[in-house]
């Protein structure tokens, strides 16, 4: 490492004392203000103890470095090749790991339309489309009652009498009634189409979010969190506010064209049906190309809007390692080429739009040609009646508007559809995990009990991969204490996710008993709620101090209070202007690492387990604070089974039993004294390097 940054300076922030005496200076804090600064020999002739750790023989460094024997140099040479050979596998398999997003092609399936529609309720969802026929049918006819009322004017007024008030209001009368019916069917379409878009919005979501939160584990490793967003966010938009608008307004334009058409046909008096027809298969044929060409484009606008909110996403979370790193262009120019990729797609849907609209134009004019070469004809024959041609030639104007306008919503609801064919895509693809509750399996009463784990022929593998643990046979009985080592990648936190069954076991006849209860057959509510760890990575929910200490609310204050005594927090929380009740941000950011990993511990303390495991749970925490955890640990988890994932050796040395793990393998299990007195044992080796290193730095 010197070698790398040779001529940097460089800034260690740093508990672990063992490596202040290869530092040049050395600045002790506490409070907020520089307590001490000088070398380490200075400070360590002044008599600055560094809180307590300044023995180096009492302090370990961690197991994975610890782990790491030294290997001689002949040895190291001939693993090289080999080495690289492995570490070339492993970028393959991690470029491969993400696939490119699932894109559909073609039409939208007619059964996503079907599903949509149970979604909001089938039966308003075809009211919604009666309704507006029959308003659209009262709209065409008041048109045709109003020129026949116009006709009856004129020959009353030819023969000199006109028609009295009581025909006139007659007459008015018949046609409010019509205009009313139109204006309740339109009220009564809006109300369909509010309950609908409601009701399917909240079905729809709600299985997204139970599909997500259902999934296992591996589902989260080969998927980006951009892509989750973009249903929730992008997908979810559309649904919520655009795609029943584009129902209601599709419908509504082929009403309007149908009922259009139809009073043109009528008032003609069938003559248009003669260009109707291939006016009608040249309509279709260039719907057809345009439908397929939208609903690709608006696929592919999906798919480039999921790099949008995974580039900001990490960006949020990642702020100060891209201003550490002074990358911040290198973000800036992939977060402009990711918006203007998605906005490329958006052109061409306008583009798309105005191929369309110069068409549909040319086809409006031939329908209103036809209509006026008919009334140019007709005219001196008195064949069609004069209001009829009226009729005719307005719809014939009208019919351009809504041939344009229905077939770019026709287009643009098969467009937003595919915002359902994604949202359902997850909501019913994505393989869920084992099932919550498992009736008549999951154990009743208090369990467990005792806290005996008993692991027989388990094995497991992480998606397609190779296996990670293999044929683990152990038996832990309830209120001992286990340490588990072994070197990076030995399959220590691979263990804690098969006993929390986040990864399942190999179906090879192996399994996990808890108190004799095989837990692949319980449900994982119940499985997960009675045991508990403190994770290496202390999770933080953006609600209060109490809700992340107590998230069920179940704890009195005193017993809130009193596990908070027991981290060493009081005098912290007694500094927070609204105590336990000041407000956490998102995943922590206003308390430092240590302090989150504490409040985790005190929710553990709070549960009051019978297993309990701690997976490096300590790393982020200083030797004083960490010898008072482990104490506070034995005392108050005197009686409940606990698994250890080592992070200094010495938090493991006075357990009653020691795992020592080595590529998925139980190479040595027993106590630490036995364990110790094997000659060239895999534990004793550990221990023996570990204090070799610390010799050496000394």
């Amino acid at each position: 490492m010197g070698d790398i940054s040779k001529g940097v300076t460089r800034v260690l922030v740093t508990h672990h004392v063992h490596v202040l005496a290869r530092c040049d200076k050395v600045i002790m804090l506490e409070d907020g203000q520089i307590k001490h600064y000088g070398s380490f020999e200075e400070l360590t002739a002044q008599g600055v103890d560094f809180a307590g750790a300044v023995d180096f023989e009492g302090e370990e460094e961690t197991t994975d470095s610890a782990h790491e024997v030294q290997i001689p140099e002949e040895v190291l040479k001939s693993t090289d090749k080999a080495d690289l050979k492995e570490k070339a596998e492993m970028k393959e398999k991690g470029e491969n790991l993400t696939t490119k997003e699932e894109r559909e092609e073609g039409a939208v399936d007619i059964a996503l339309y079907s599903k949509y529609a149970k979604a909001g309720g089938t039966c308003i969802f075809f009211n919604m489309f009666a309704v507006a026929g029959v308003g659209r049918g009262f709209e065409v006819f008041a048109a045709f009652w109003l020129a026949f009322w116009a006709k009856k004017a004129v020959q009353s007024a030819s023969t000199g009498t006109g028609l009295s008030d009581d025909e006139h209001t007659y007459y008015l009368n018949i046609y409010a009634v019509l205009g009313m019916g139109g204006v309740a069917c339109l009220a009564l379409r809006a109300t369909f189409m509010a309950i609908h878009r409601l009701r399917a919005s909240r079905l729809l979501h709600e299985d997204l979010t139970h599909s997500i939160l259902r999934a296992p584990v591996a589902f989260f490793d080969v998927t980006p969190i951009g892509r989750i967003l973009n249903r929730f966010a992008a997908d979810m938009d559309k649904i919520d506010l655009d795609l029943t608008q584009s129902i209601a307004q599709g419908s509504s334009t082929i009403f309007s064209v149908v009922g259009a058409l139809a009073a043109i046909v009528v008032a003609t008096k069938g003559t248009f049906l003669v260009p109707l027809v291939p006016i009608s298969y040249t309509y279709y044929v260039i719907q057809k190309w345009f439908r397929k060409t939208s609903t690709e484009l608006q696929r592919l606008t999906s798919i480039a809007g999921s790099p949008i909110f995974a580039d900001f996403s990490q960006v949020l979370s990642g702020t100060p390692t891209i201003r550490a790193y002074d990358e911040n262009k290198r973000f800036i120019s992939q977060s402009q080429n990711s918006f203007s990729k998605l906005n490329a797609s958006y052109y061409l849907i306008q583009v798309s739009n105005l191929w369309l609209g110069l068409r549909l134009d040319v086809l409006g004019g031939i329908i209103a040609a036809f209509v006026g070469g008919i009334a140019v004809a007709t005219s001196s024959r008195n064949f069609i009646p004069a209001g009829w041609l009226g009729l005719a030639l307005a719809y014939s104007i009208e019919v351009t508007a809504f041939l344009k306008f229905g077939v770019r919503m026709i287009a643009v609801l098969e467009a937003d559809m595919s915002s359902v064919e994604r949202v359902i895509h997850y909501s019913t693809s994505i393989e869920a995990e084992a099932p919550e509750v498992v009736e008549h399996k999951d154990p009743t009463g208090k369990w467990p009990s005792e806290g005996h784990i008993e692991f027989a022929g388990s094995s497991m593998r992480y998606r397609d991969g190779p296996l990670v643990l293999k044929d683990i046979n152990l038996q832990i009985n309830g209120g001992e204490k286990i340490g588990v080592v072994g070197r990076t990648g030995s399959g220590k936190s691979s263990l804690m996710n098969l006993l929390f069954r986040i990864t399942e076991a190999e179906k090879n006849g192996g399994y996990i008993k808890i108190d004799g209860i095989d837990t692949s057959e319980i449900g994982t509510n119940i499985l997960r709620k009675n045991l508990s760890i403190i994770p290496q990575d202390p999770v933080m929910f953006s609600n209060t101090v109490r809700y992340n200490i107590d998230p069920f609310g179940d704890a009195t204050e005193s017993e809130l209070i009193d596990a908070i005594n027991k981290v060493e927090l009081t005098d912290f929380i007694a500094t927070l202007p609204d105590g336990l009740d000041e407000k956490v941000a998102e995943g922590g950011e206003n308390f430092s690492q240590g302090q989150r990993q504490l409040l985790c511990i005190a929710r553990s303390l709070l549960r009051k387990p019978k297993i309990l495991i701690m997976d490096e749970a300590t790393a982020s925490i200083d030797n004083t604070t960490d010898g008072l955890i482990q104490e506070m640990i034995r005392e108050n988890f005197a009686d409940a089974t606990v698994l250890t994932i080592a992070h200094r050796l010495n938090t493991v040395l006075d357990c009653d039993r020691i795992i020592v793990l080595d590529d998925g393998n139980v190479v040595e299990f027993d106590t630490p004294k036995t364990l110790l007195a094997i000659p060239n044992g895999w534990f004793k080796r550990m221990v023996d390097a570990n204090r070799m290193s610390m010799s050496i730095r000394r």
